[in-house]
């Protein structure tokens, strides 16, 4: 920087000039697409005591404007535990922001940010952000996750060596065994209905050929033939029932919840009641899977 001191009092030398003169043209650009941080420094240029007093008047009421209306976060970052953790850097889309955390509001450009928070023990924490404009004092925390989770991730995404523990969030569809075990079951009750149903209309017609004087041991057993037909079809029909509704609705399950030694796990059981009753049957199916 040249100046030129005549009778005390300091000017501008040509290049201080046209310095000044491009500093303050492309602060009001920098301003206008909202890159507030840039146009910032080039305002602080245009606003020294050399710059011609014109642009440098301009320039200080445009950084006054620019402190006024450009928005500001404040960053702040925390354990699993929710303690405050200060040795932290934050970076914004890419570019280093701040070397450590001290509470104080930063000021941003509007619009989307990614904000990239790393520890000094090397875990990193992303948030994305829109900052809107004249925001003042946002705050943006970033939440570290403890060592057991940092590891967890680390196994998700490939890294390290080793065991792999299981994989976060993962999922998948519940087991088909149930319904294939209550299908299995509607199957054996309807060949159940089609051997007692064919042989109870065949007793039925053997006692066409009586009646009146039919035994009455063969008239029960026509009778418990075909009730047990009518029992073995509406258990076939529930169990193949209950069968398709747990096929096609099984649930989702996260597979990432692998049993412990110390749980307890919940026994699958399948109950089918039925018998006969005055004027008929009946036939009932339940279980737990």
């Amino acid at each position: 920087m040249t100046t030129v001191l005549v009778e005390g009092v300091a000017f501008a030398a040509p290049d201080d000039r046209e310095q000044c003169a491009a500093s303050a043209e492309h602060a009001q650009q920098l301003r206008d697409e909202g890159k507030y941080r840039r146009a910032r420094e080039q305002m602080l240029v245009c606003a020294r005591d050399v710059c011609p007093g014109p642009i440098k008047s301009d320039c200080g009421k445009w950084l006054t404007e620019l402190d006024r209306d450009a928005p500001t976060v404040v960053f702040g970052a925390r354990d699993n535990k929710g303690s405050d953790v200060l040795d932290v850097k934050v970076s914004m889309d890419g570019a280093p922001i701040q070397e450590r955390l001290d509470g104080k509001p930063v000021l941003v450009d509007s619009g989307e940010h990614t904000f990239k928070f790393e520890s000094k023990e090397g875990a990193v924490k992303e948030e994305r952000v829109l900052v809107r404009a004249a925001e003042k004092a946002r705050p943006i925390i970033a939440t570290f996750p403890s060592a057991a989770d940092a590891i967890g991730d680390n196994n998700k995404g490939g890294g390290g060596t080793g065991d792999k523990g299981p994989t976060t969030g993962s999922t998948g569809e519940g087991s088909v065994v149930p319904a294939l075990v209550v299908g299995g079951i509607g199957v054996l009750a309807l060949g159940s209905f089609a051997i007692f149903g064919i042989g109870g209309k065949n007793a039925v017609d053997d006692l066409q050929k009586c009646k009146p004087n039919c035994a009455e041991a063969d008239v029960d057993s026509a009778r418990t033939k075909l009730i047990i037909a009518d029992i073995s079809l509406g258990v076939g029909v529930v169990a193949l029932g209950v069968a398709a509704y747990m096929f096609f609705s099984r649930p989702t399950i996260d597979t990432s919840k692998v049993q412990t030694a110390g749980q307890t796990k919940k026994k699958d059981w399948l109950r089918i009641d039925g018998g006969p009753i005055a004027g008929g049957g009946y036939a009932g199916i339940g279980g737990s899977f």
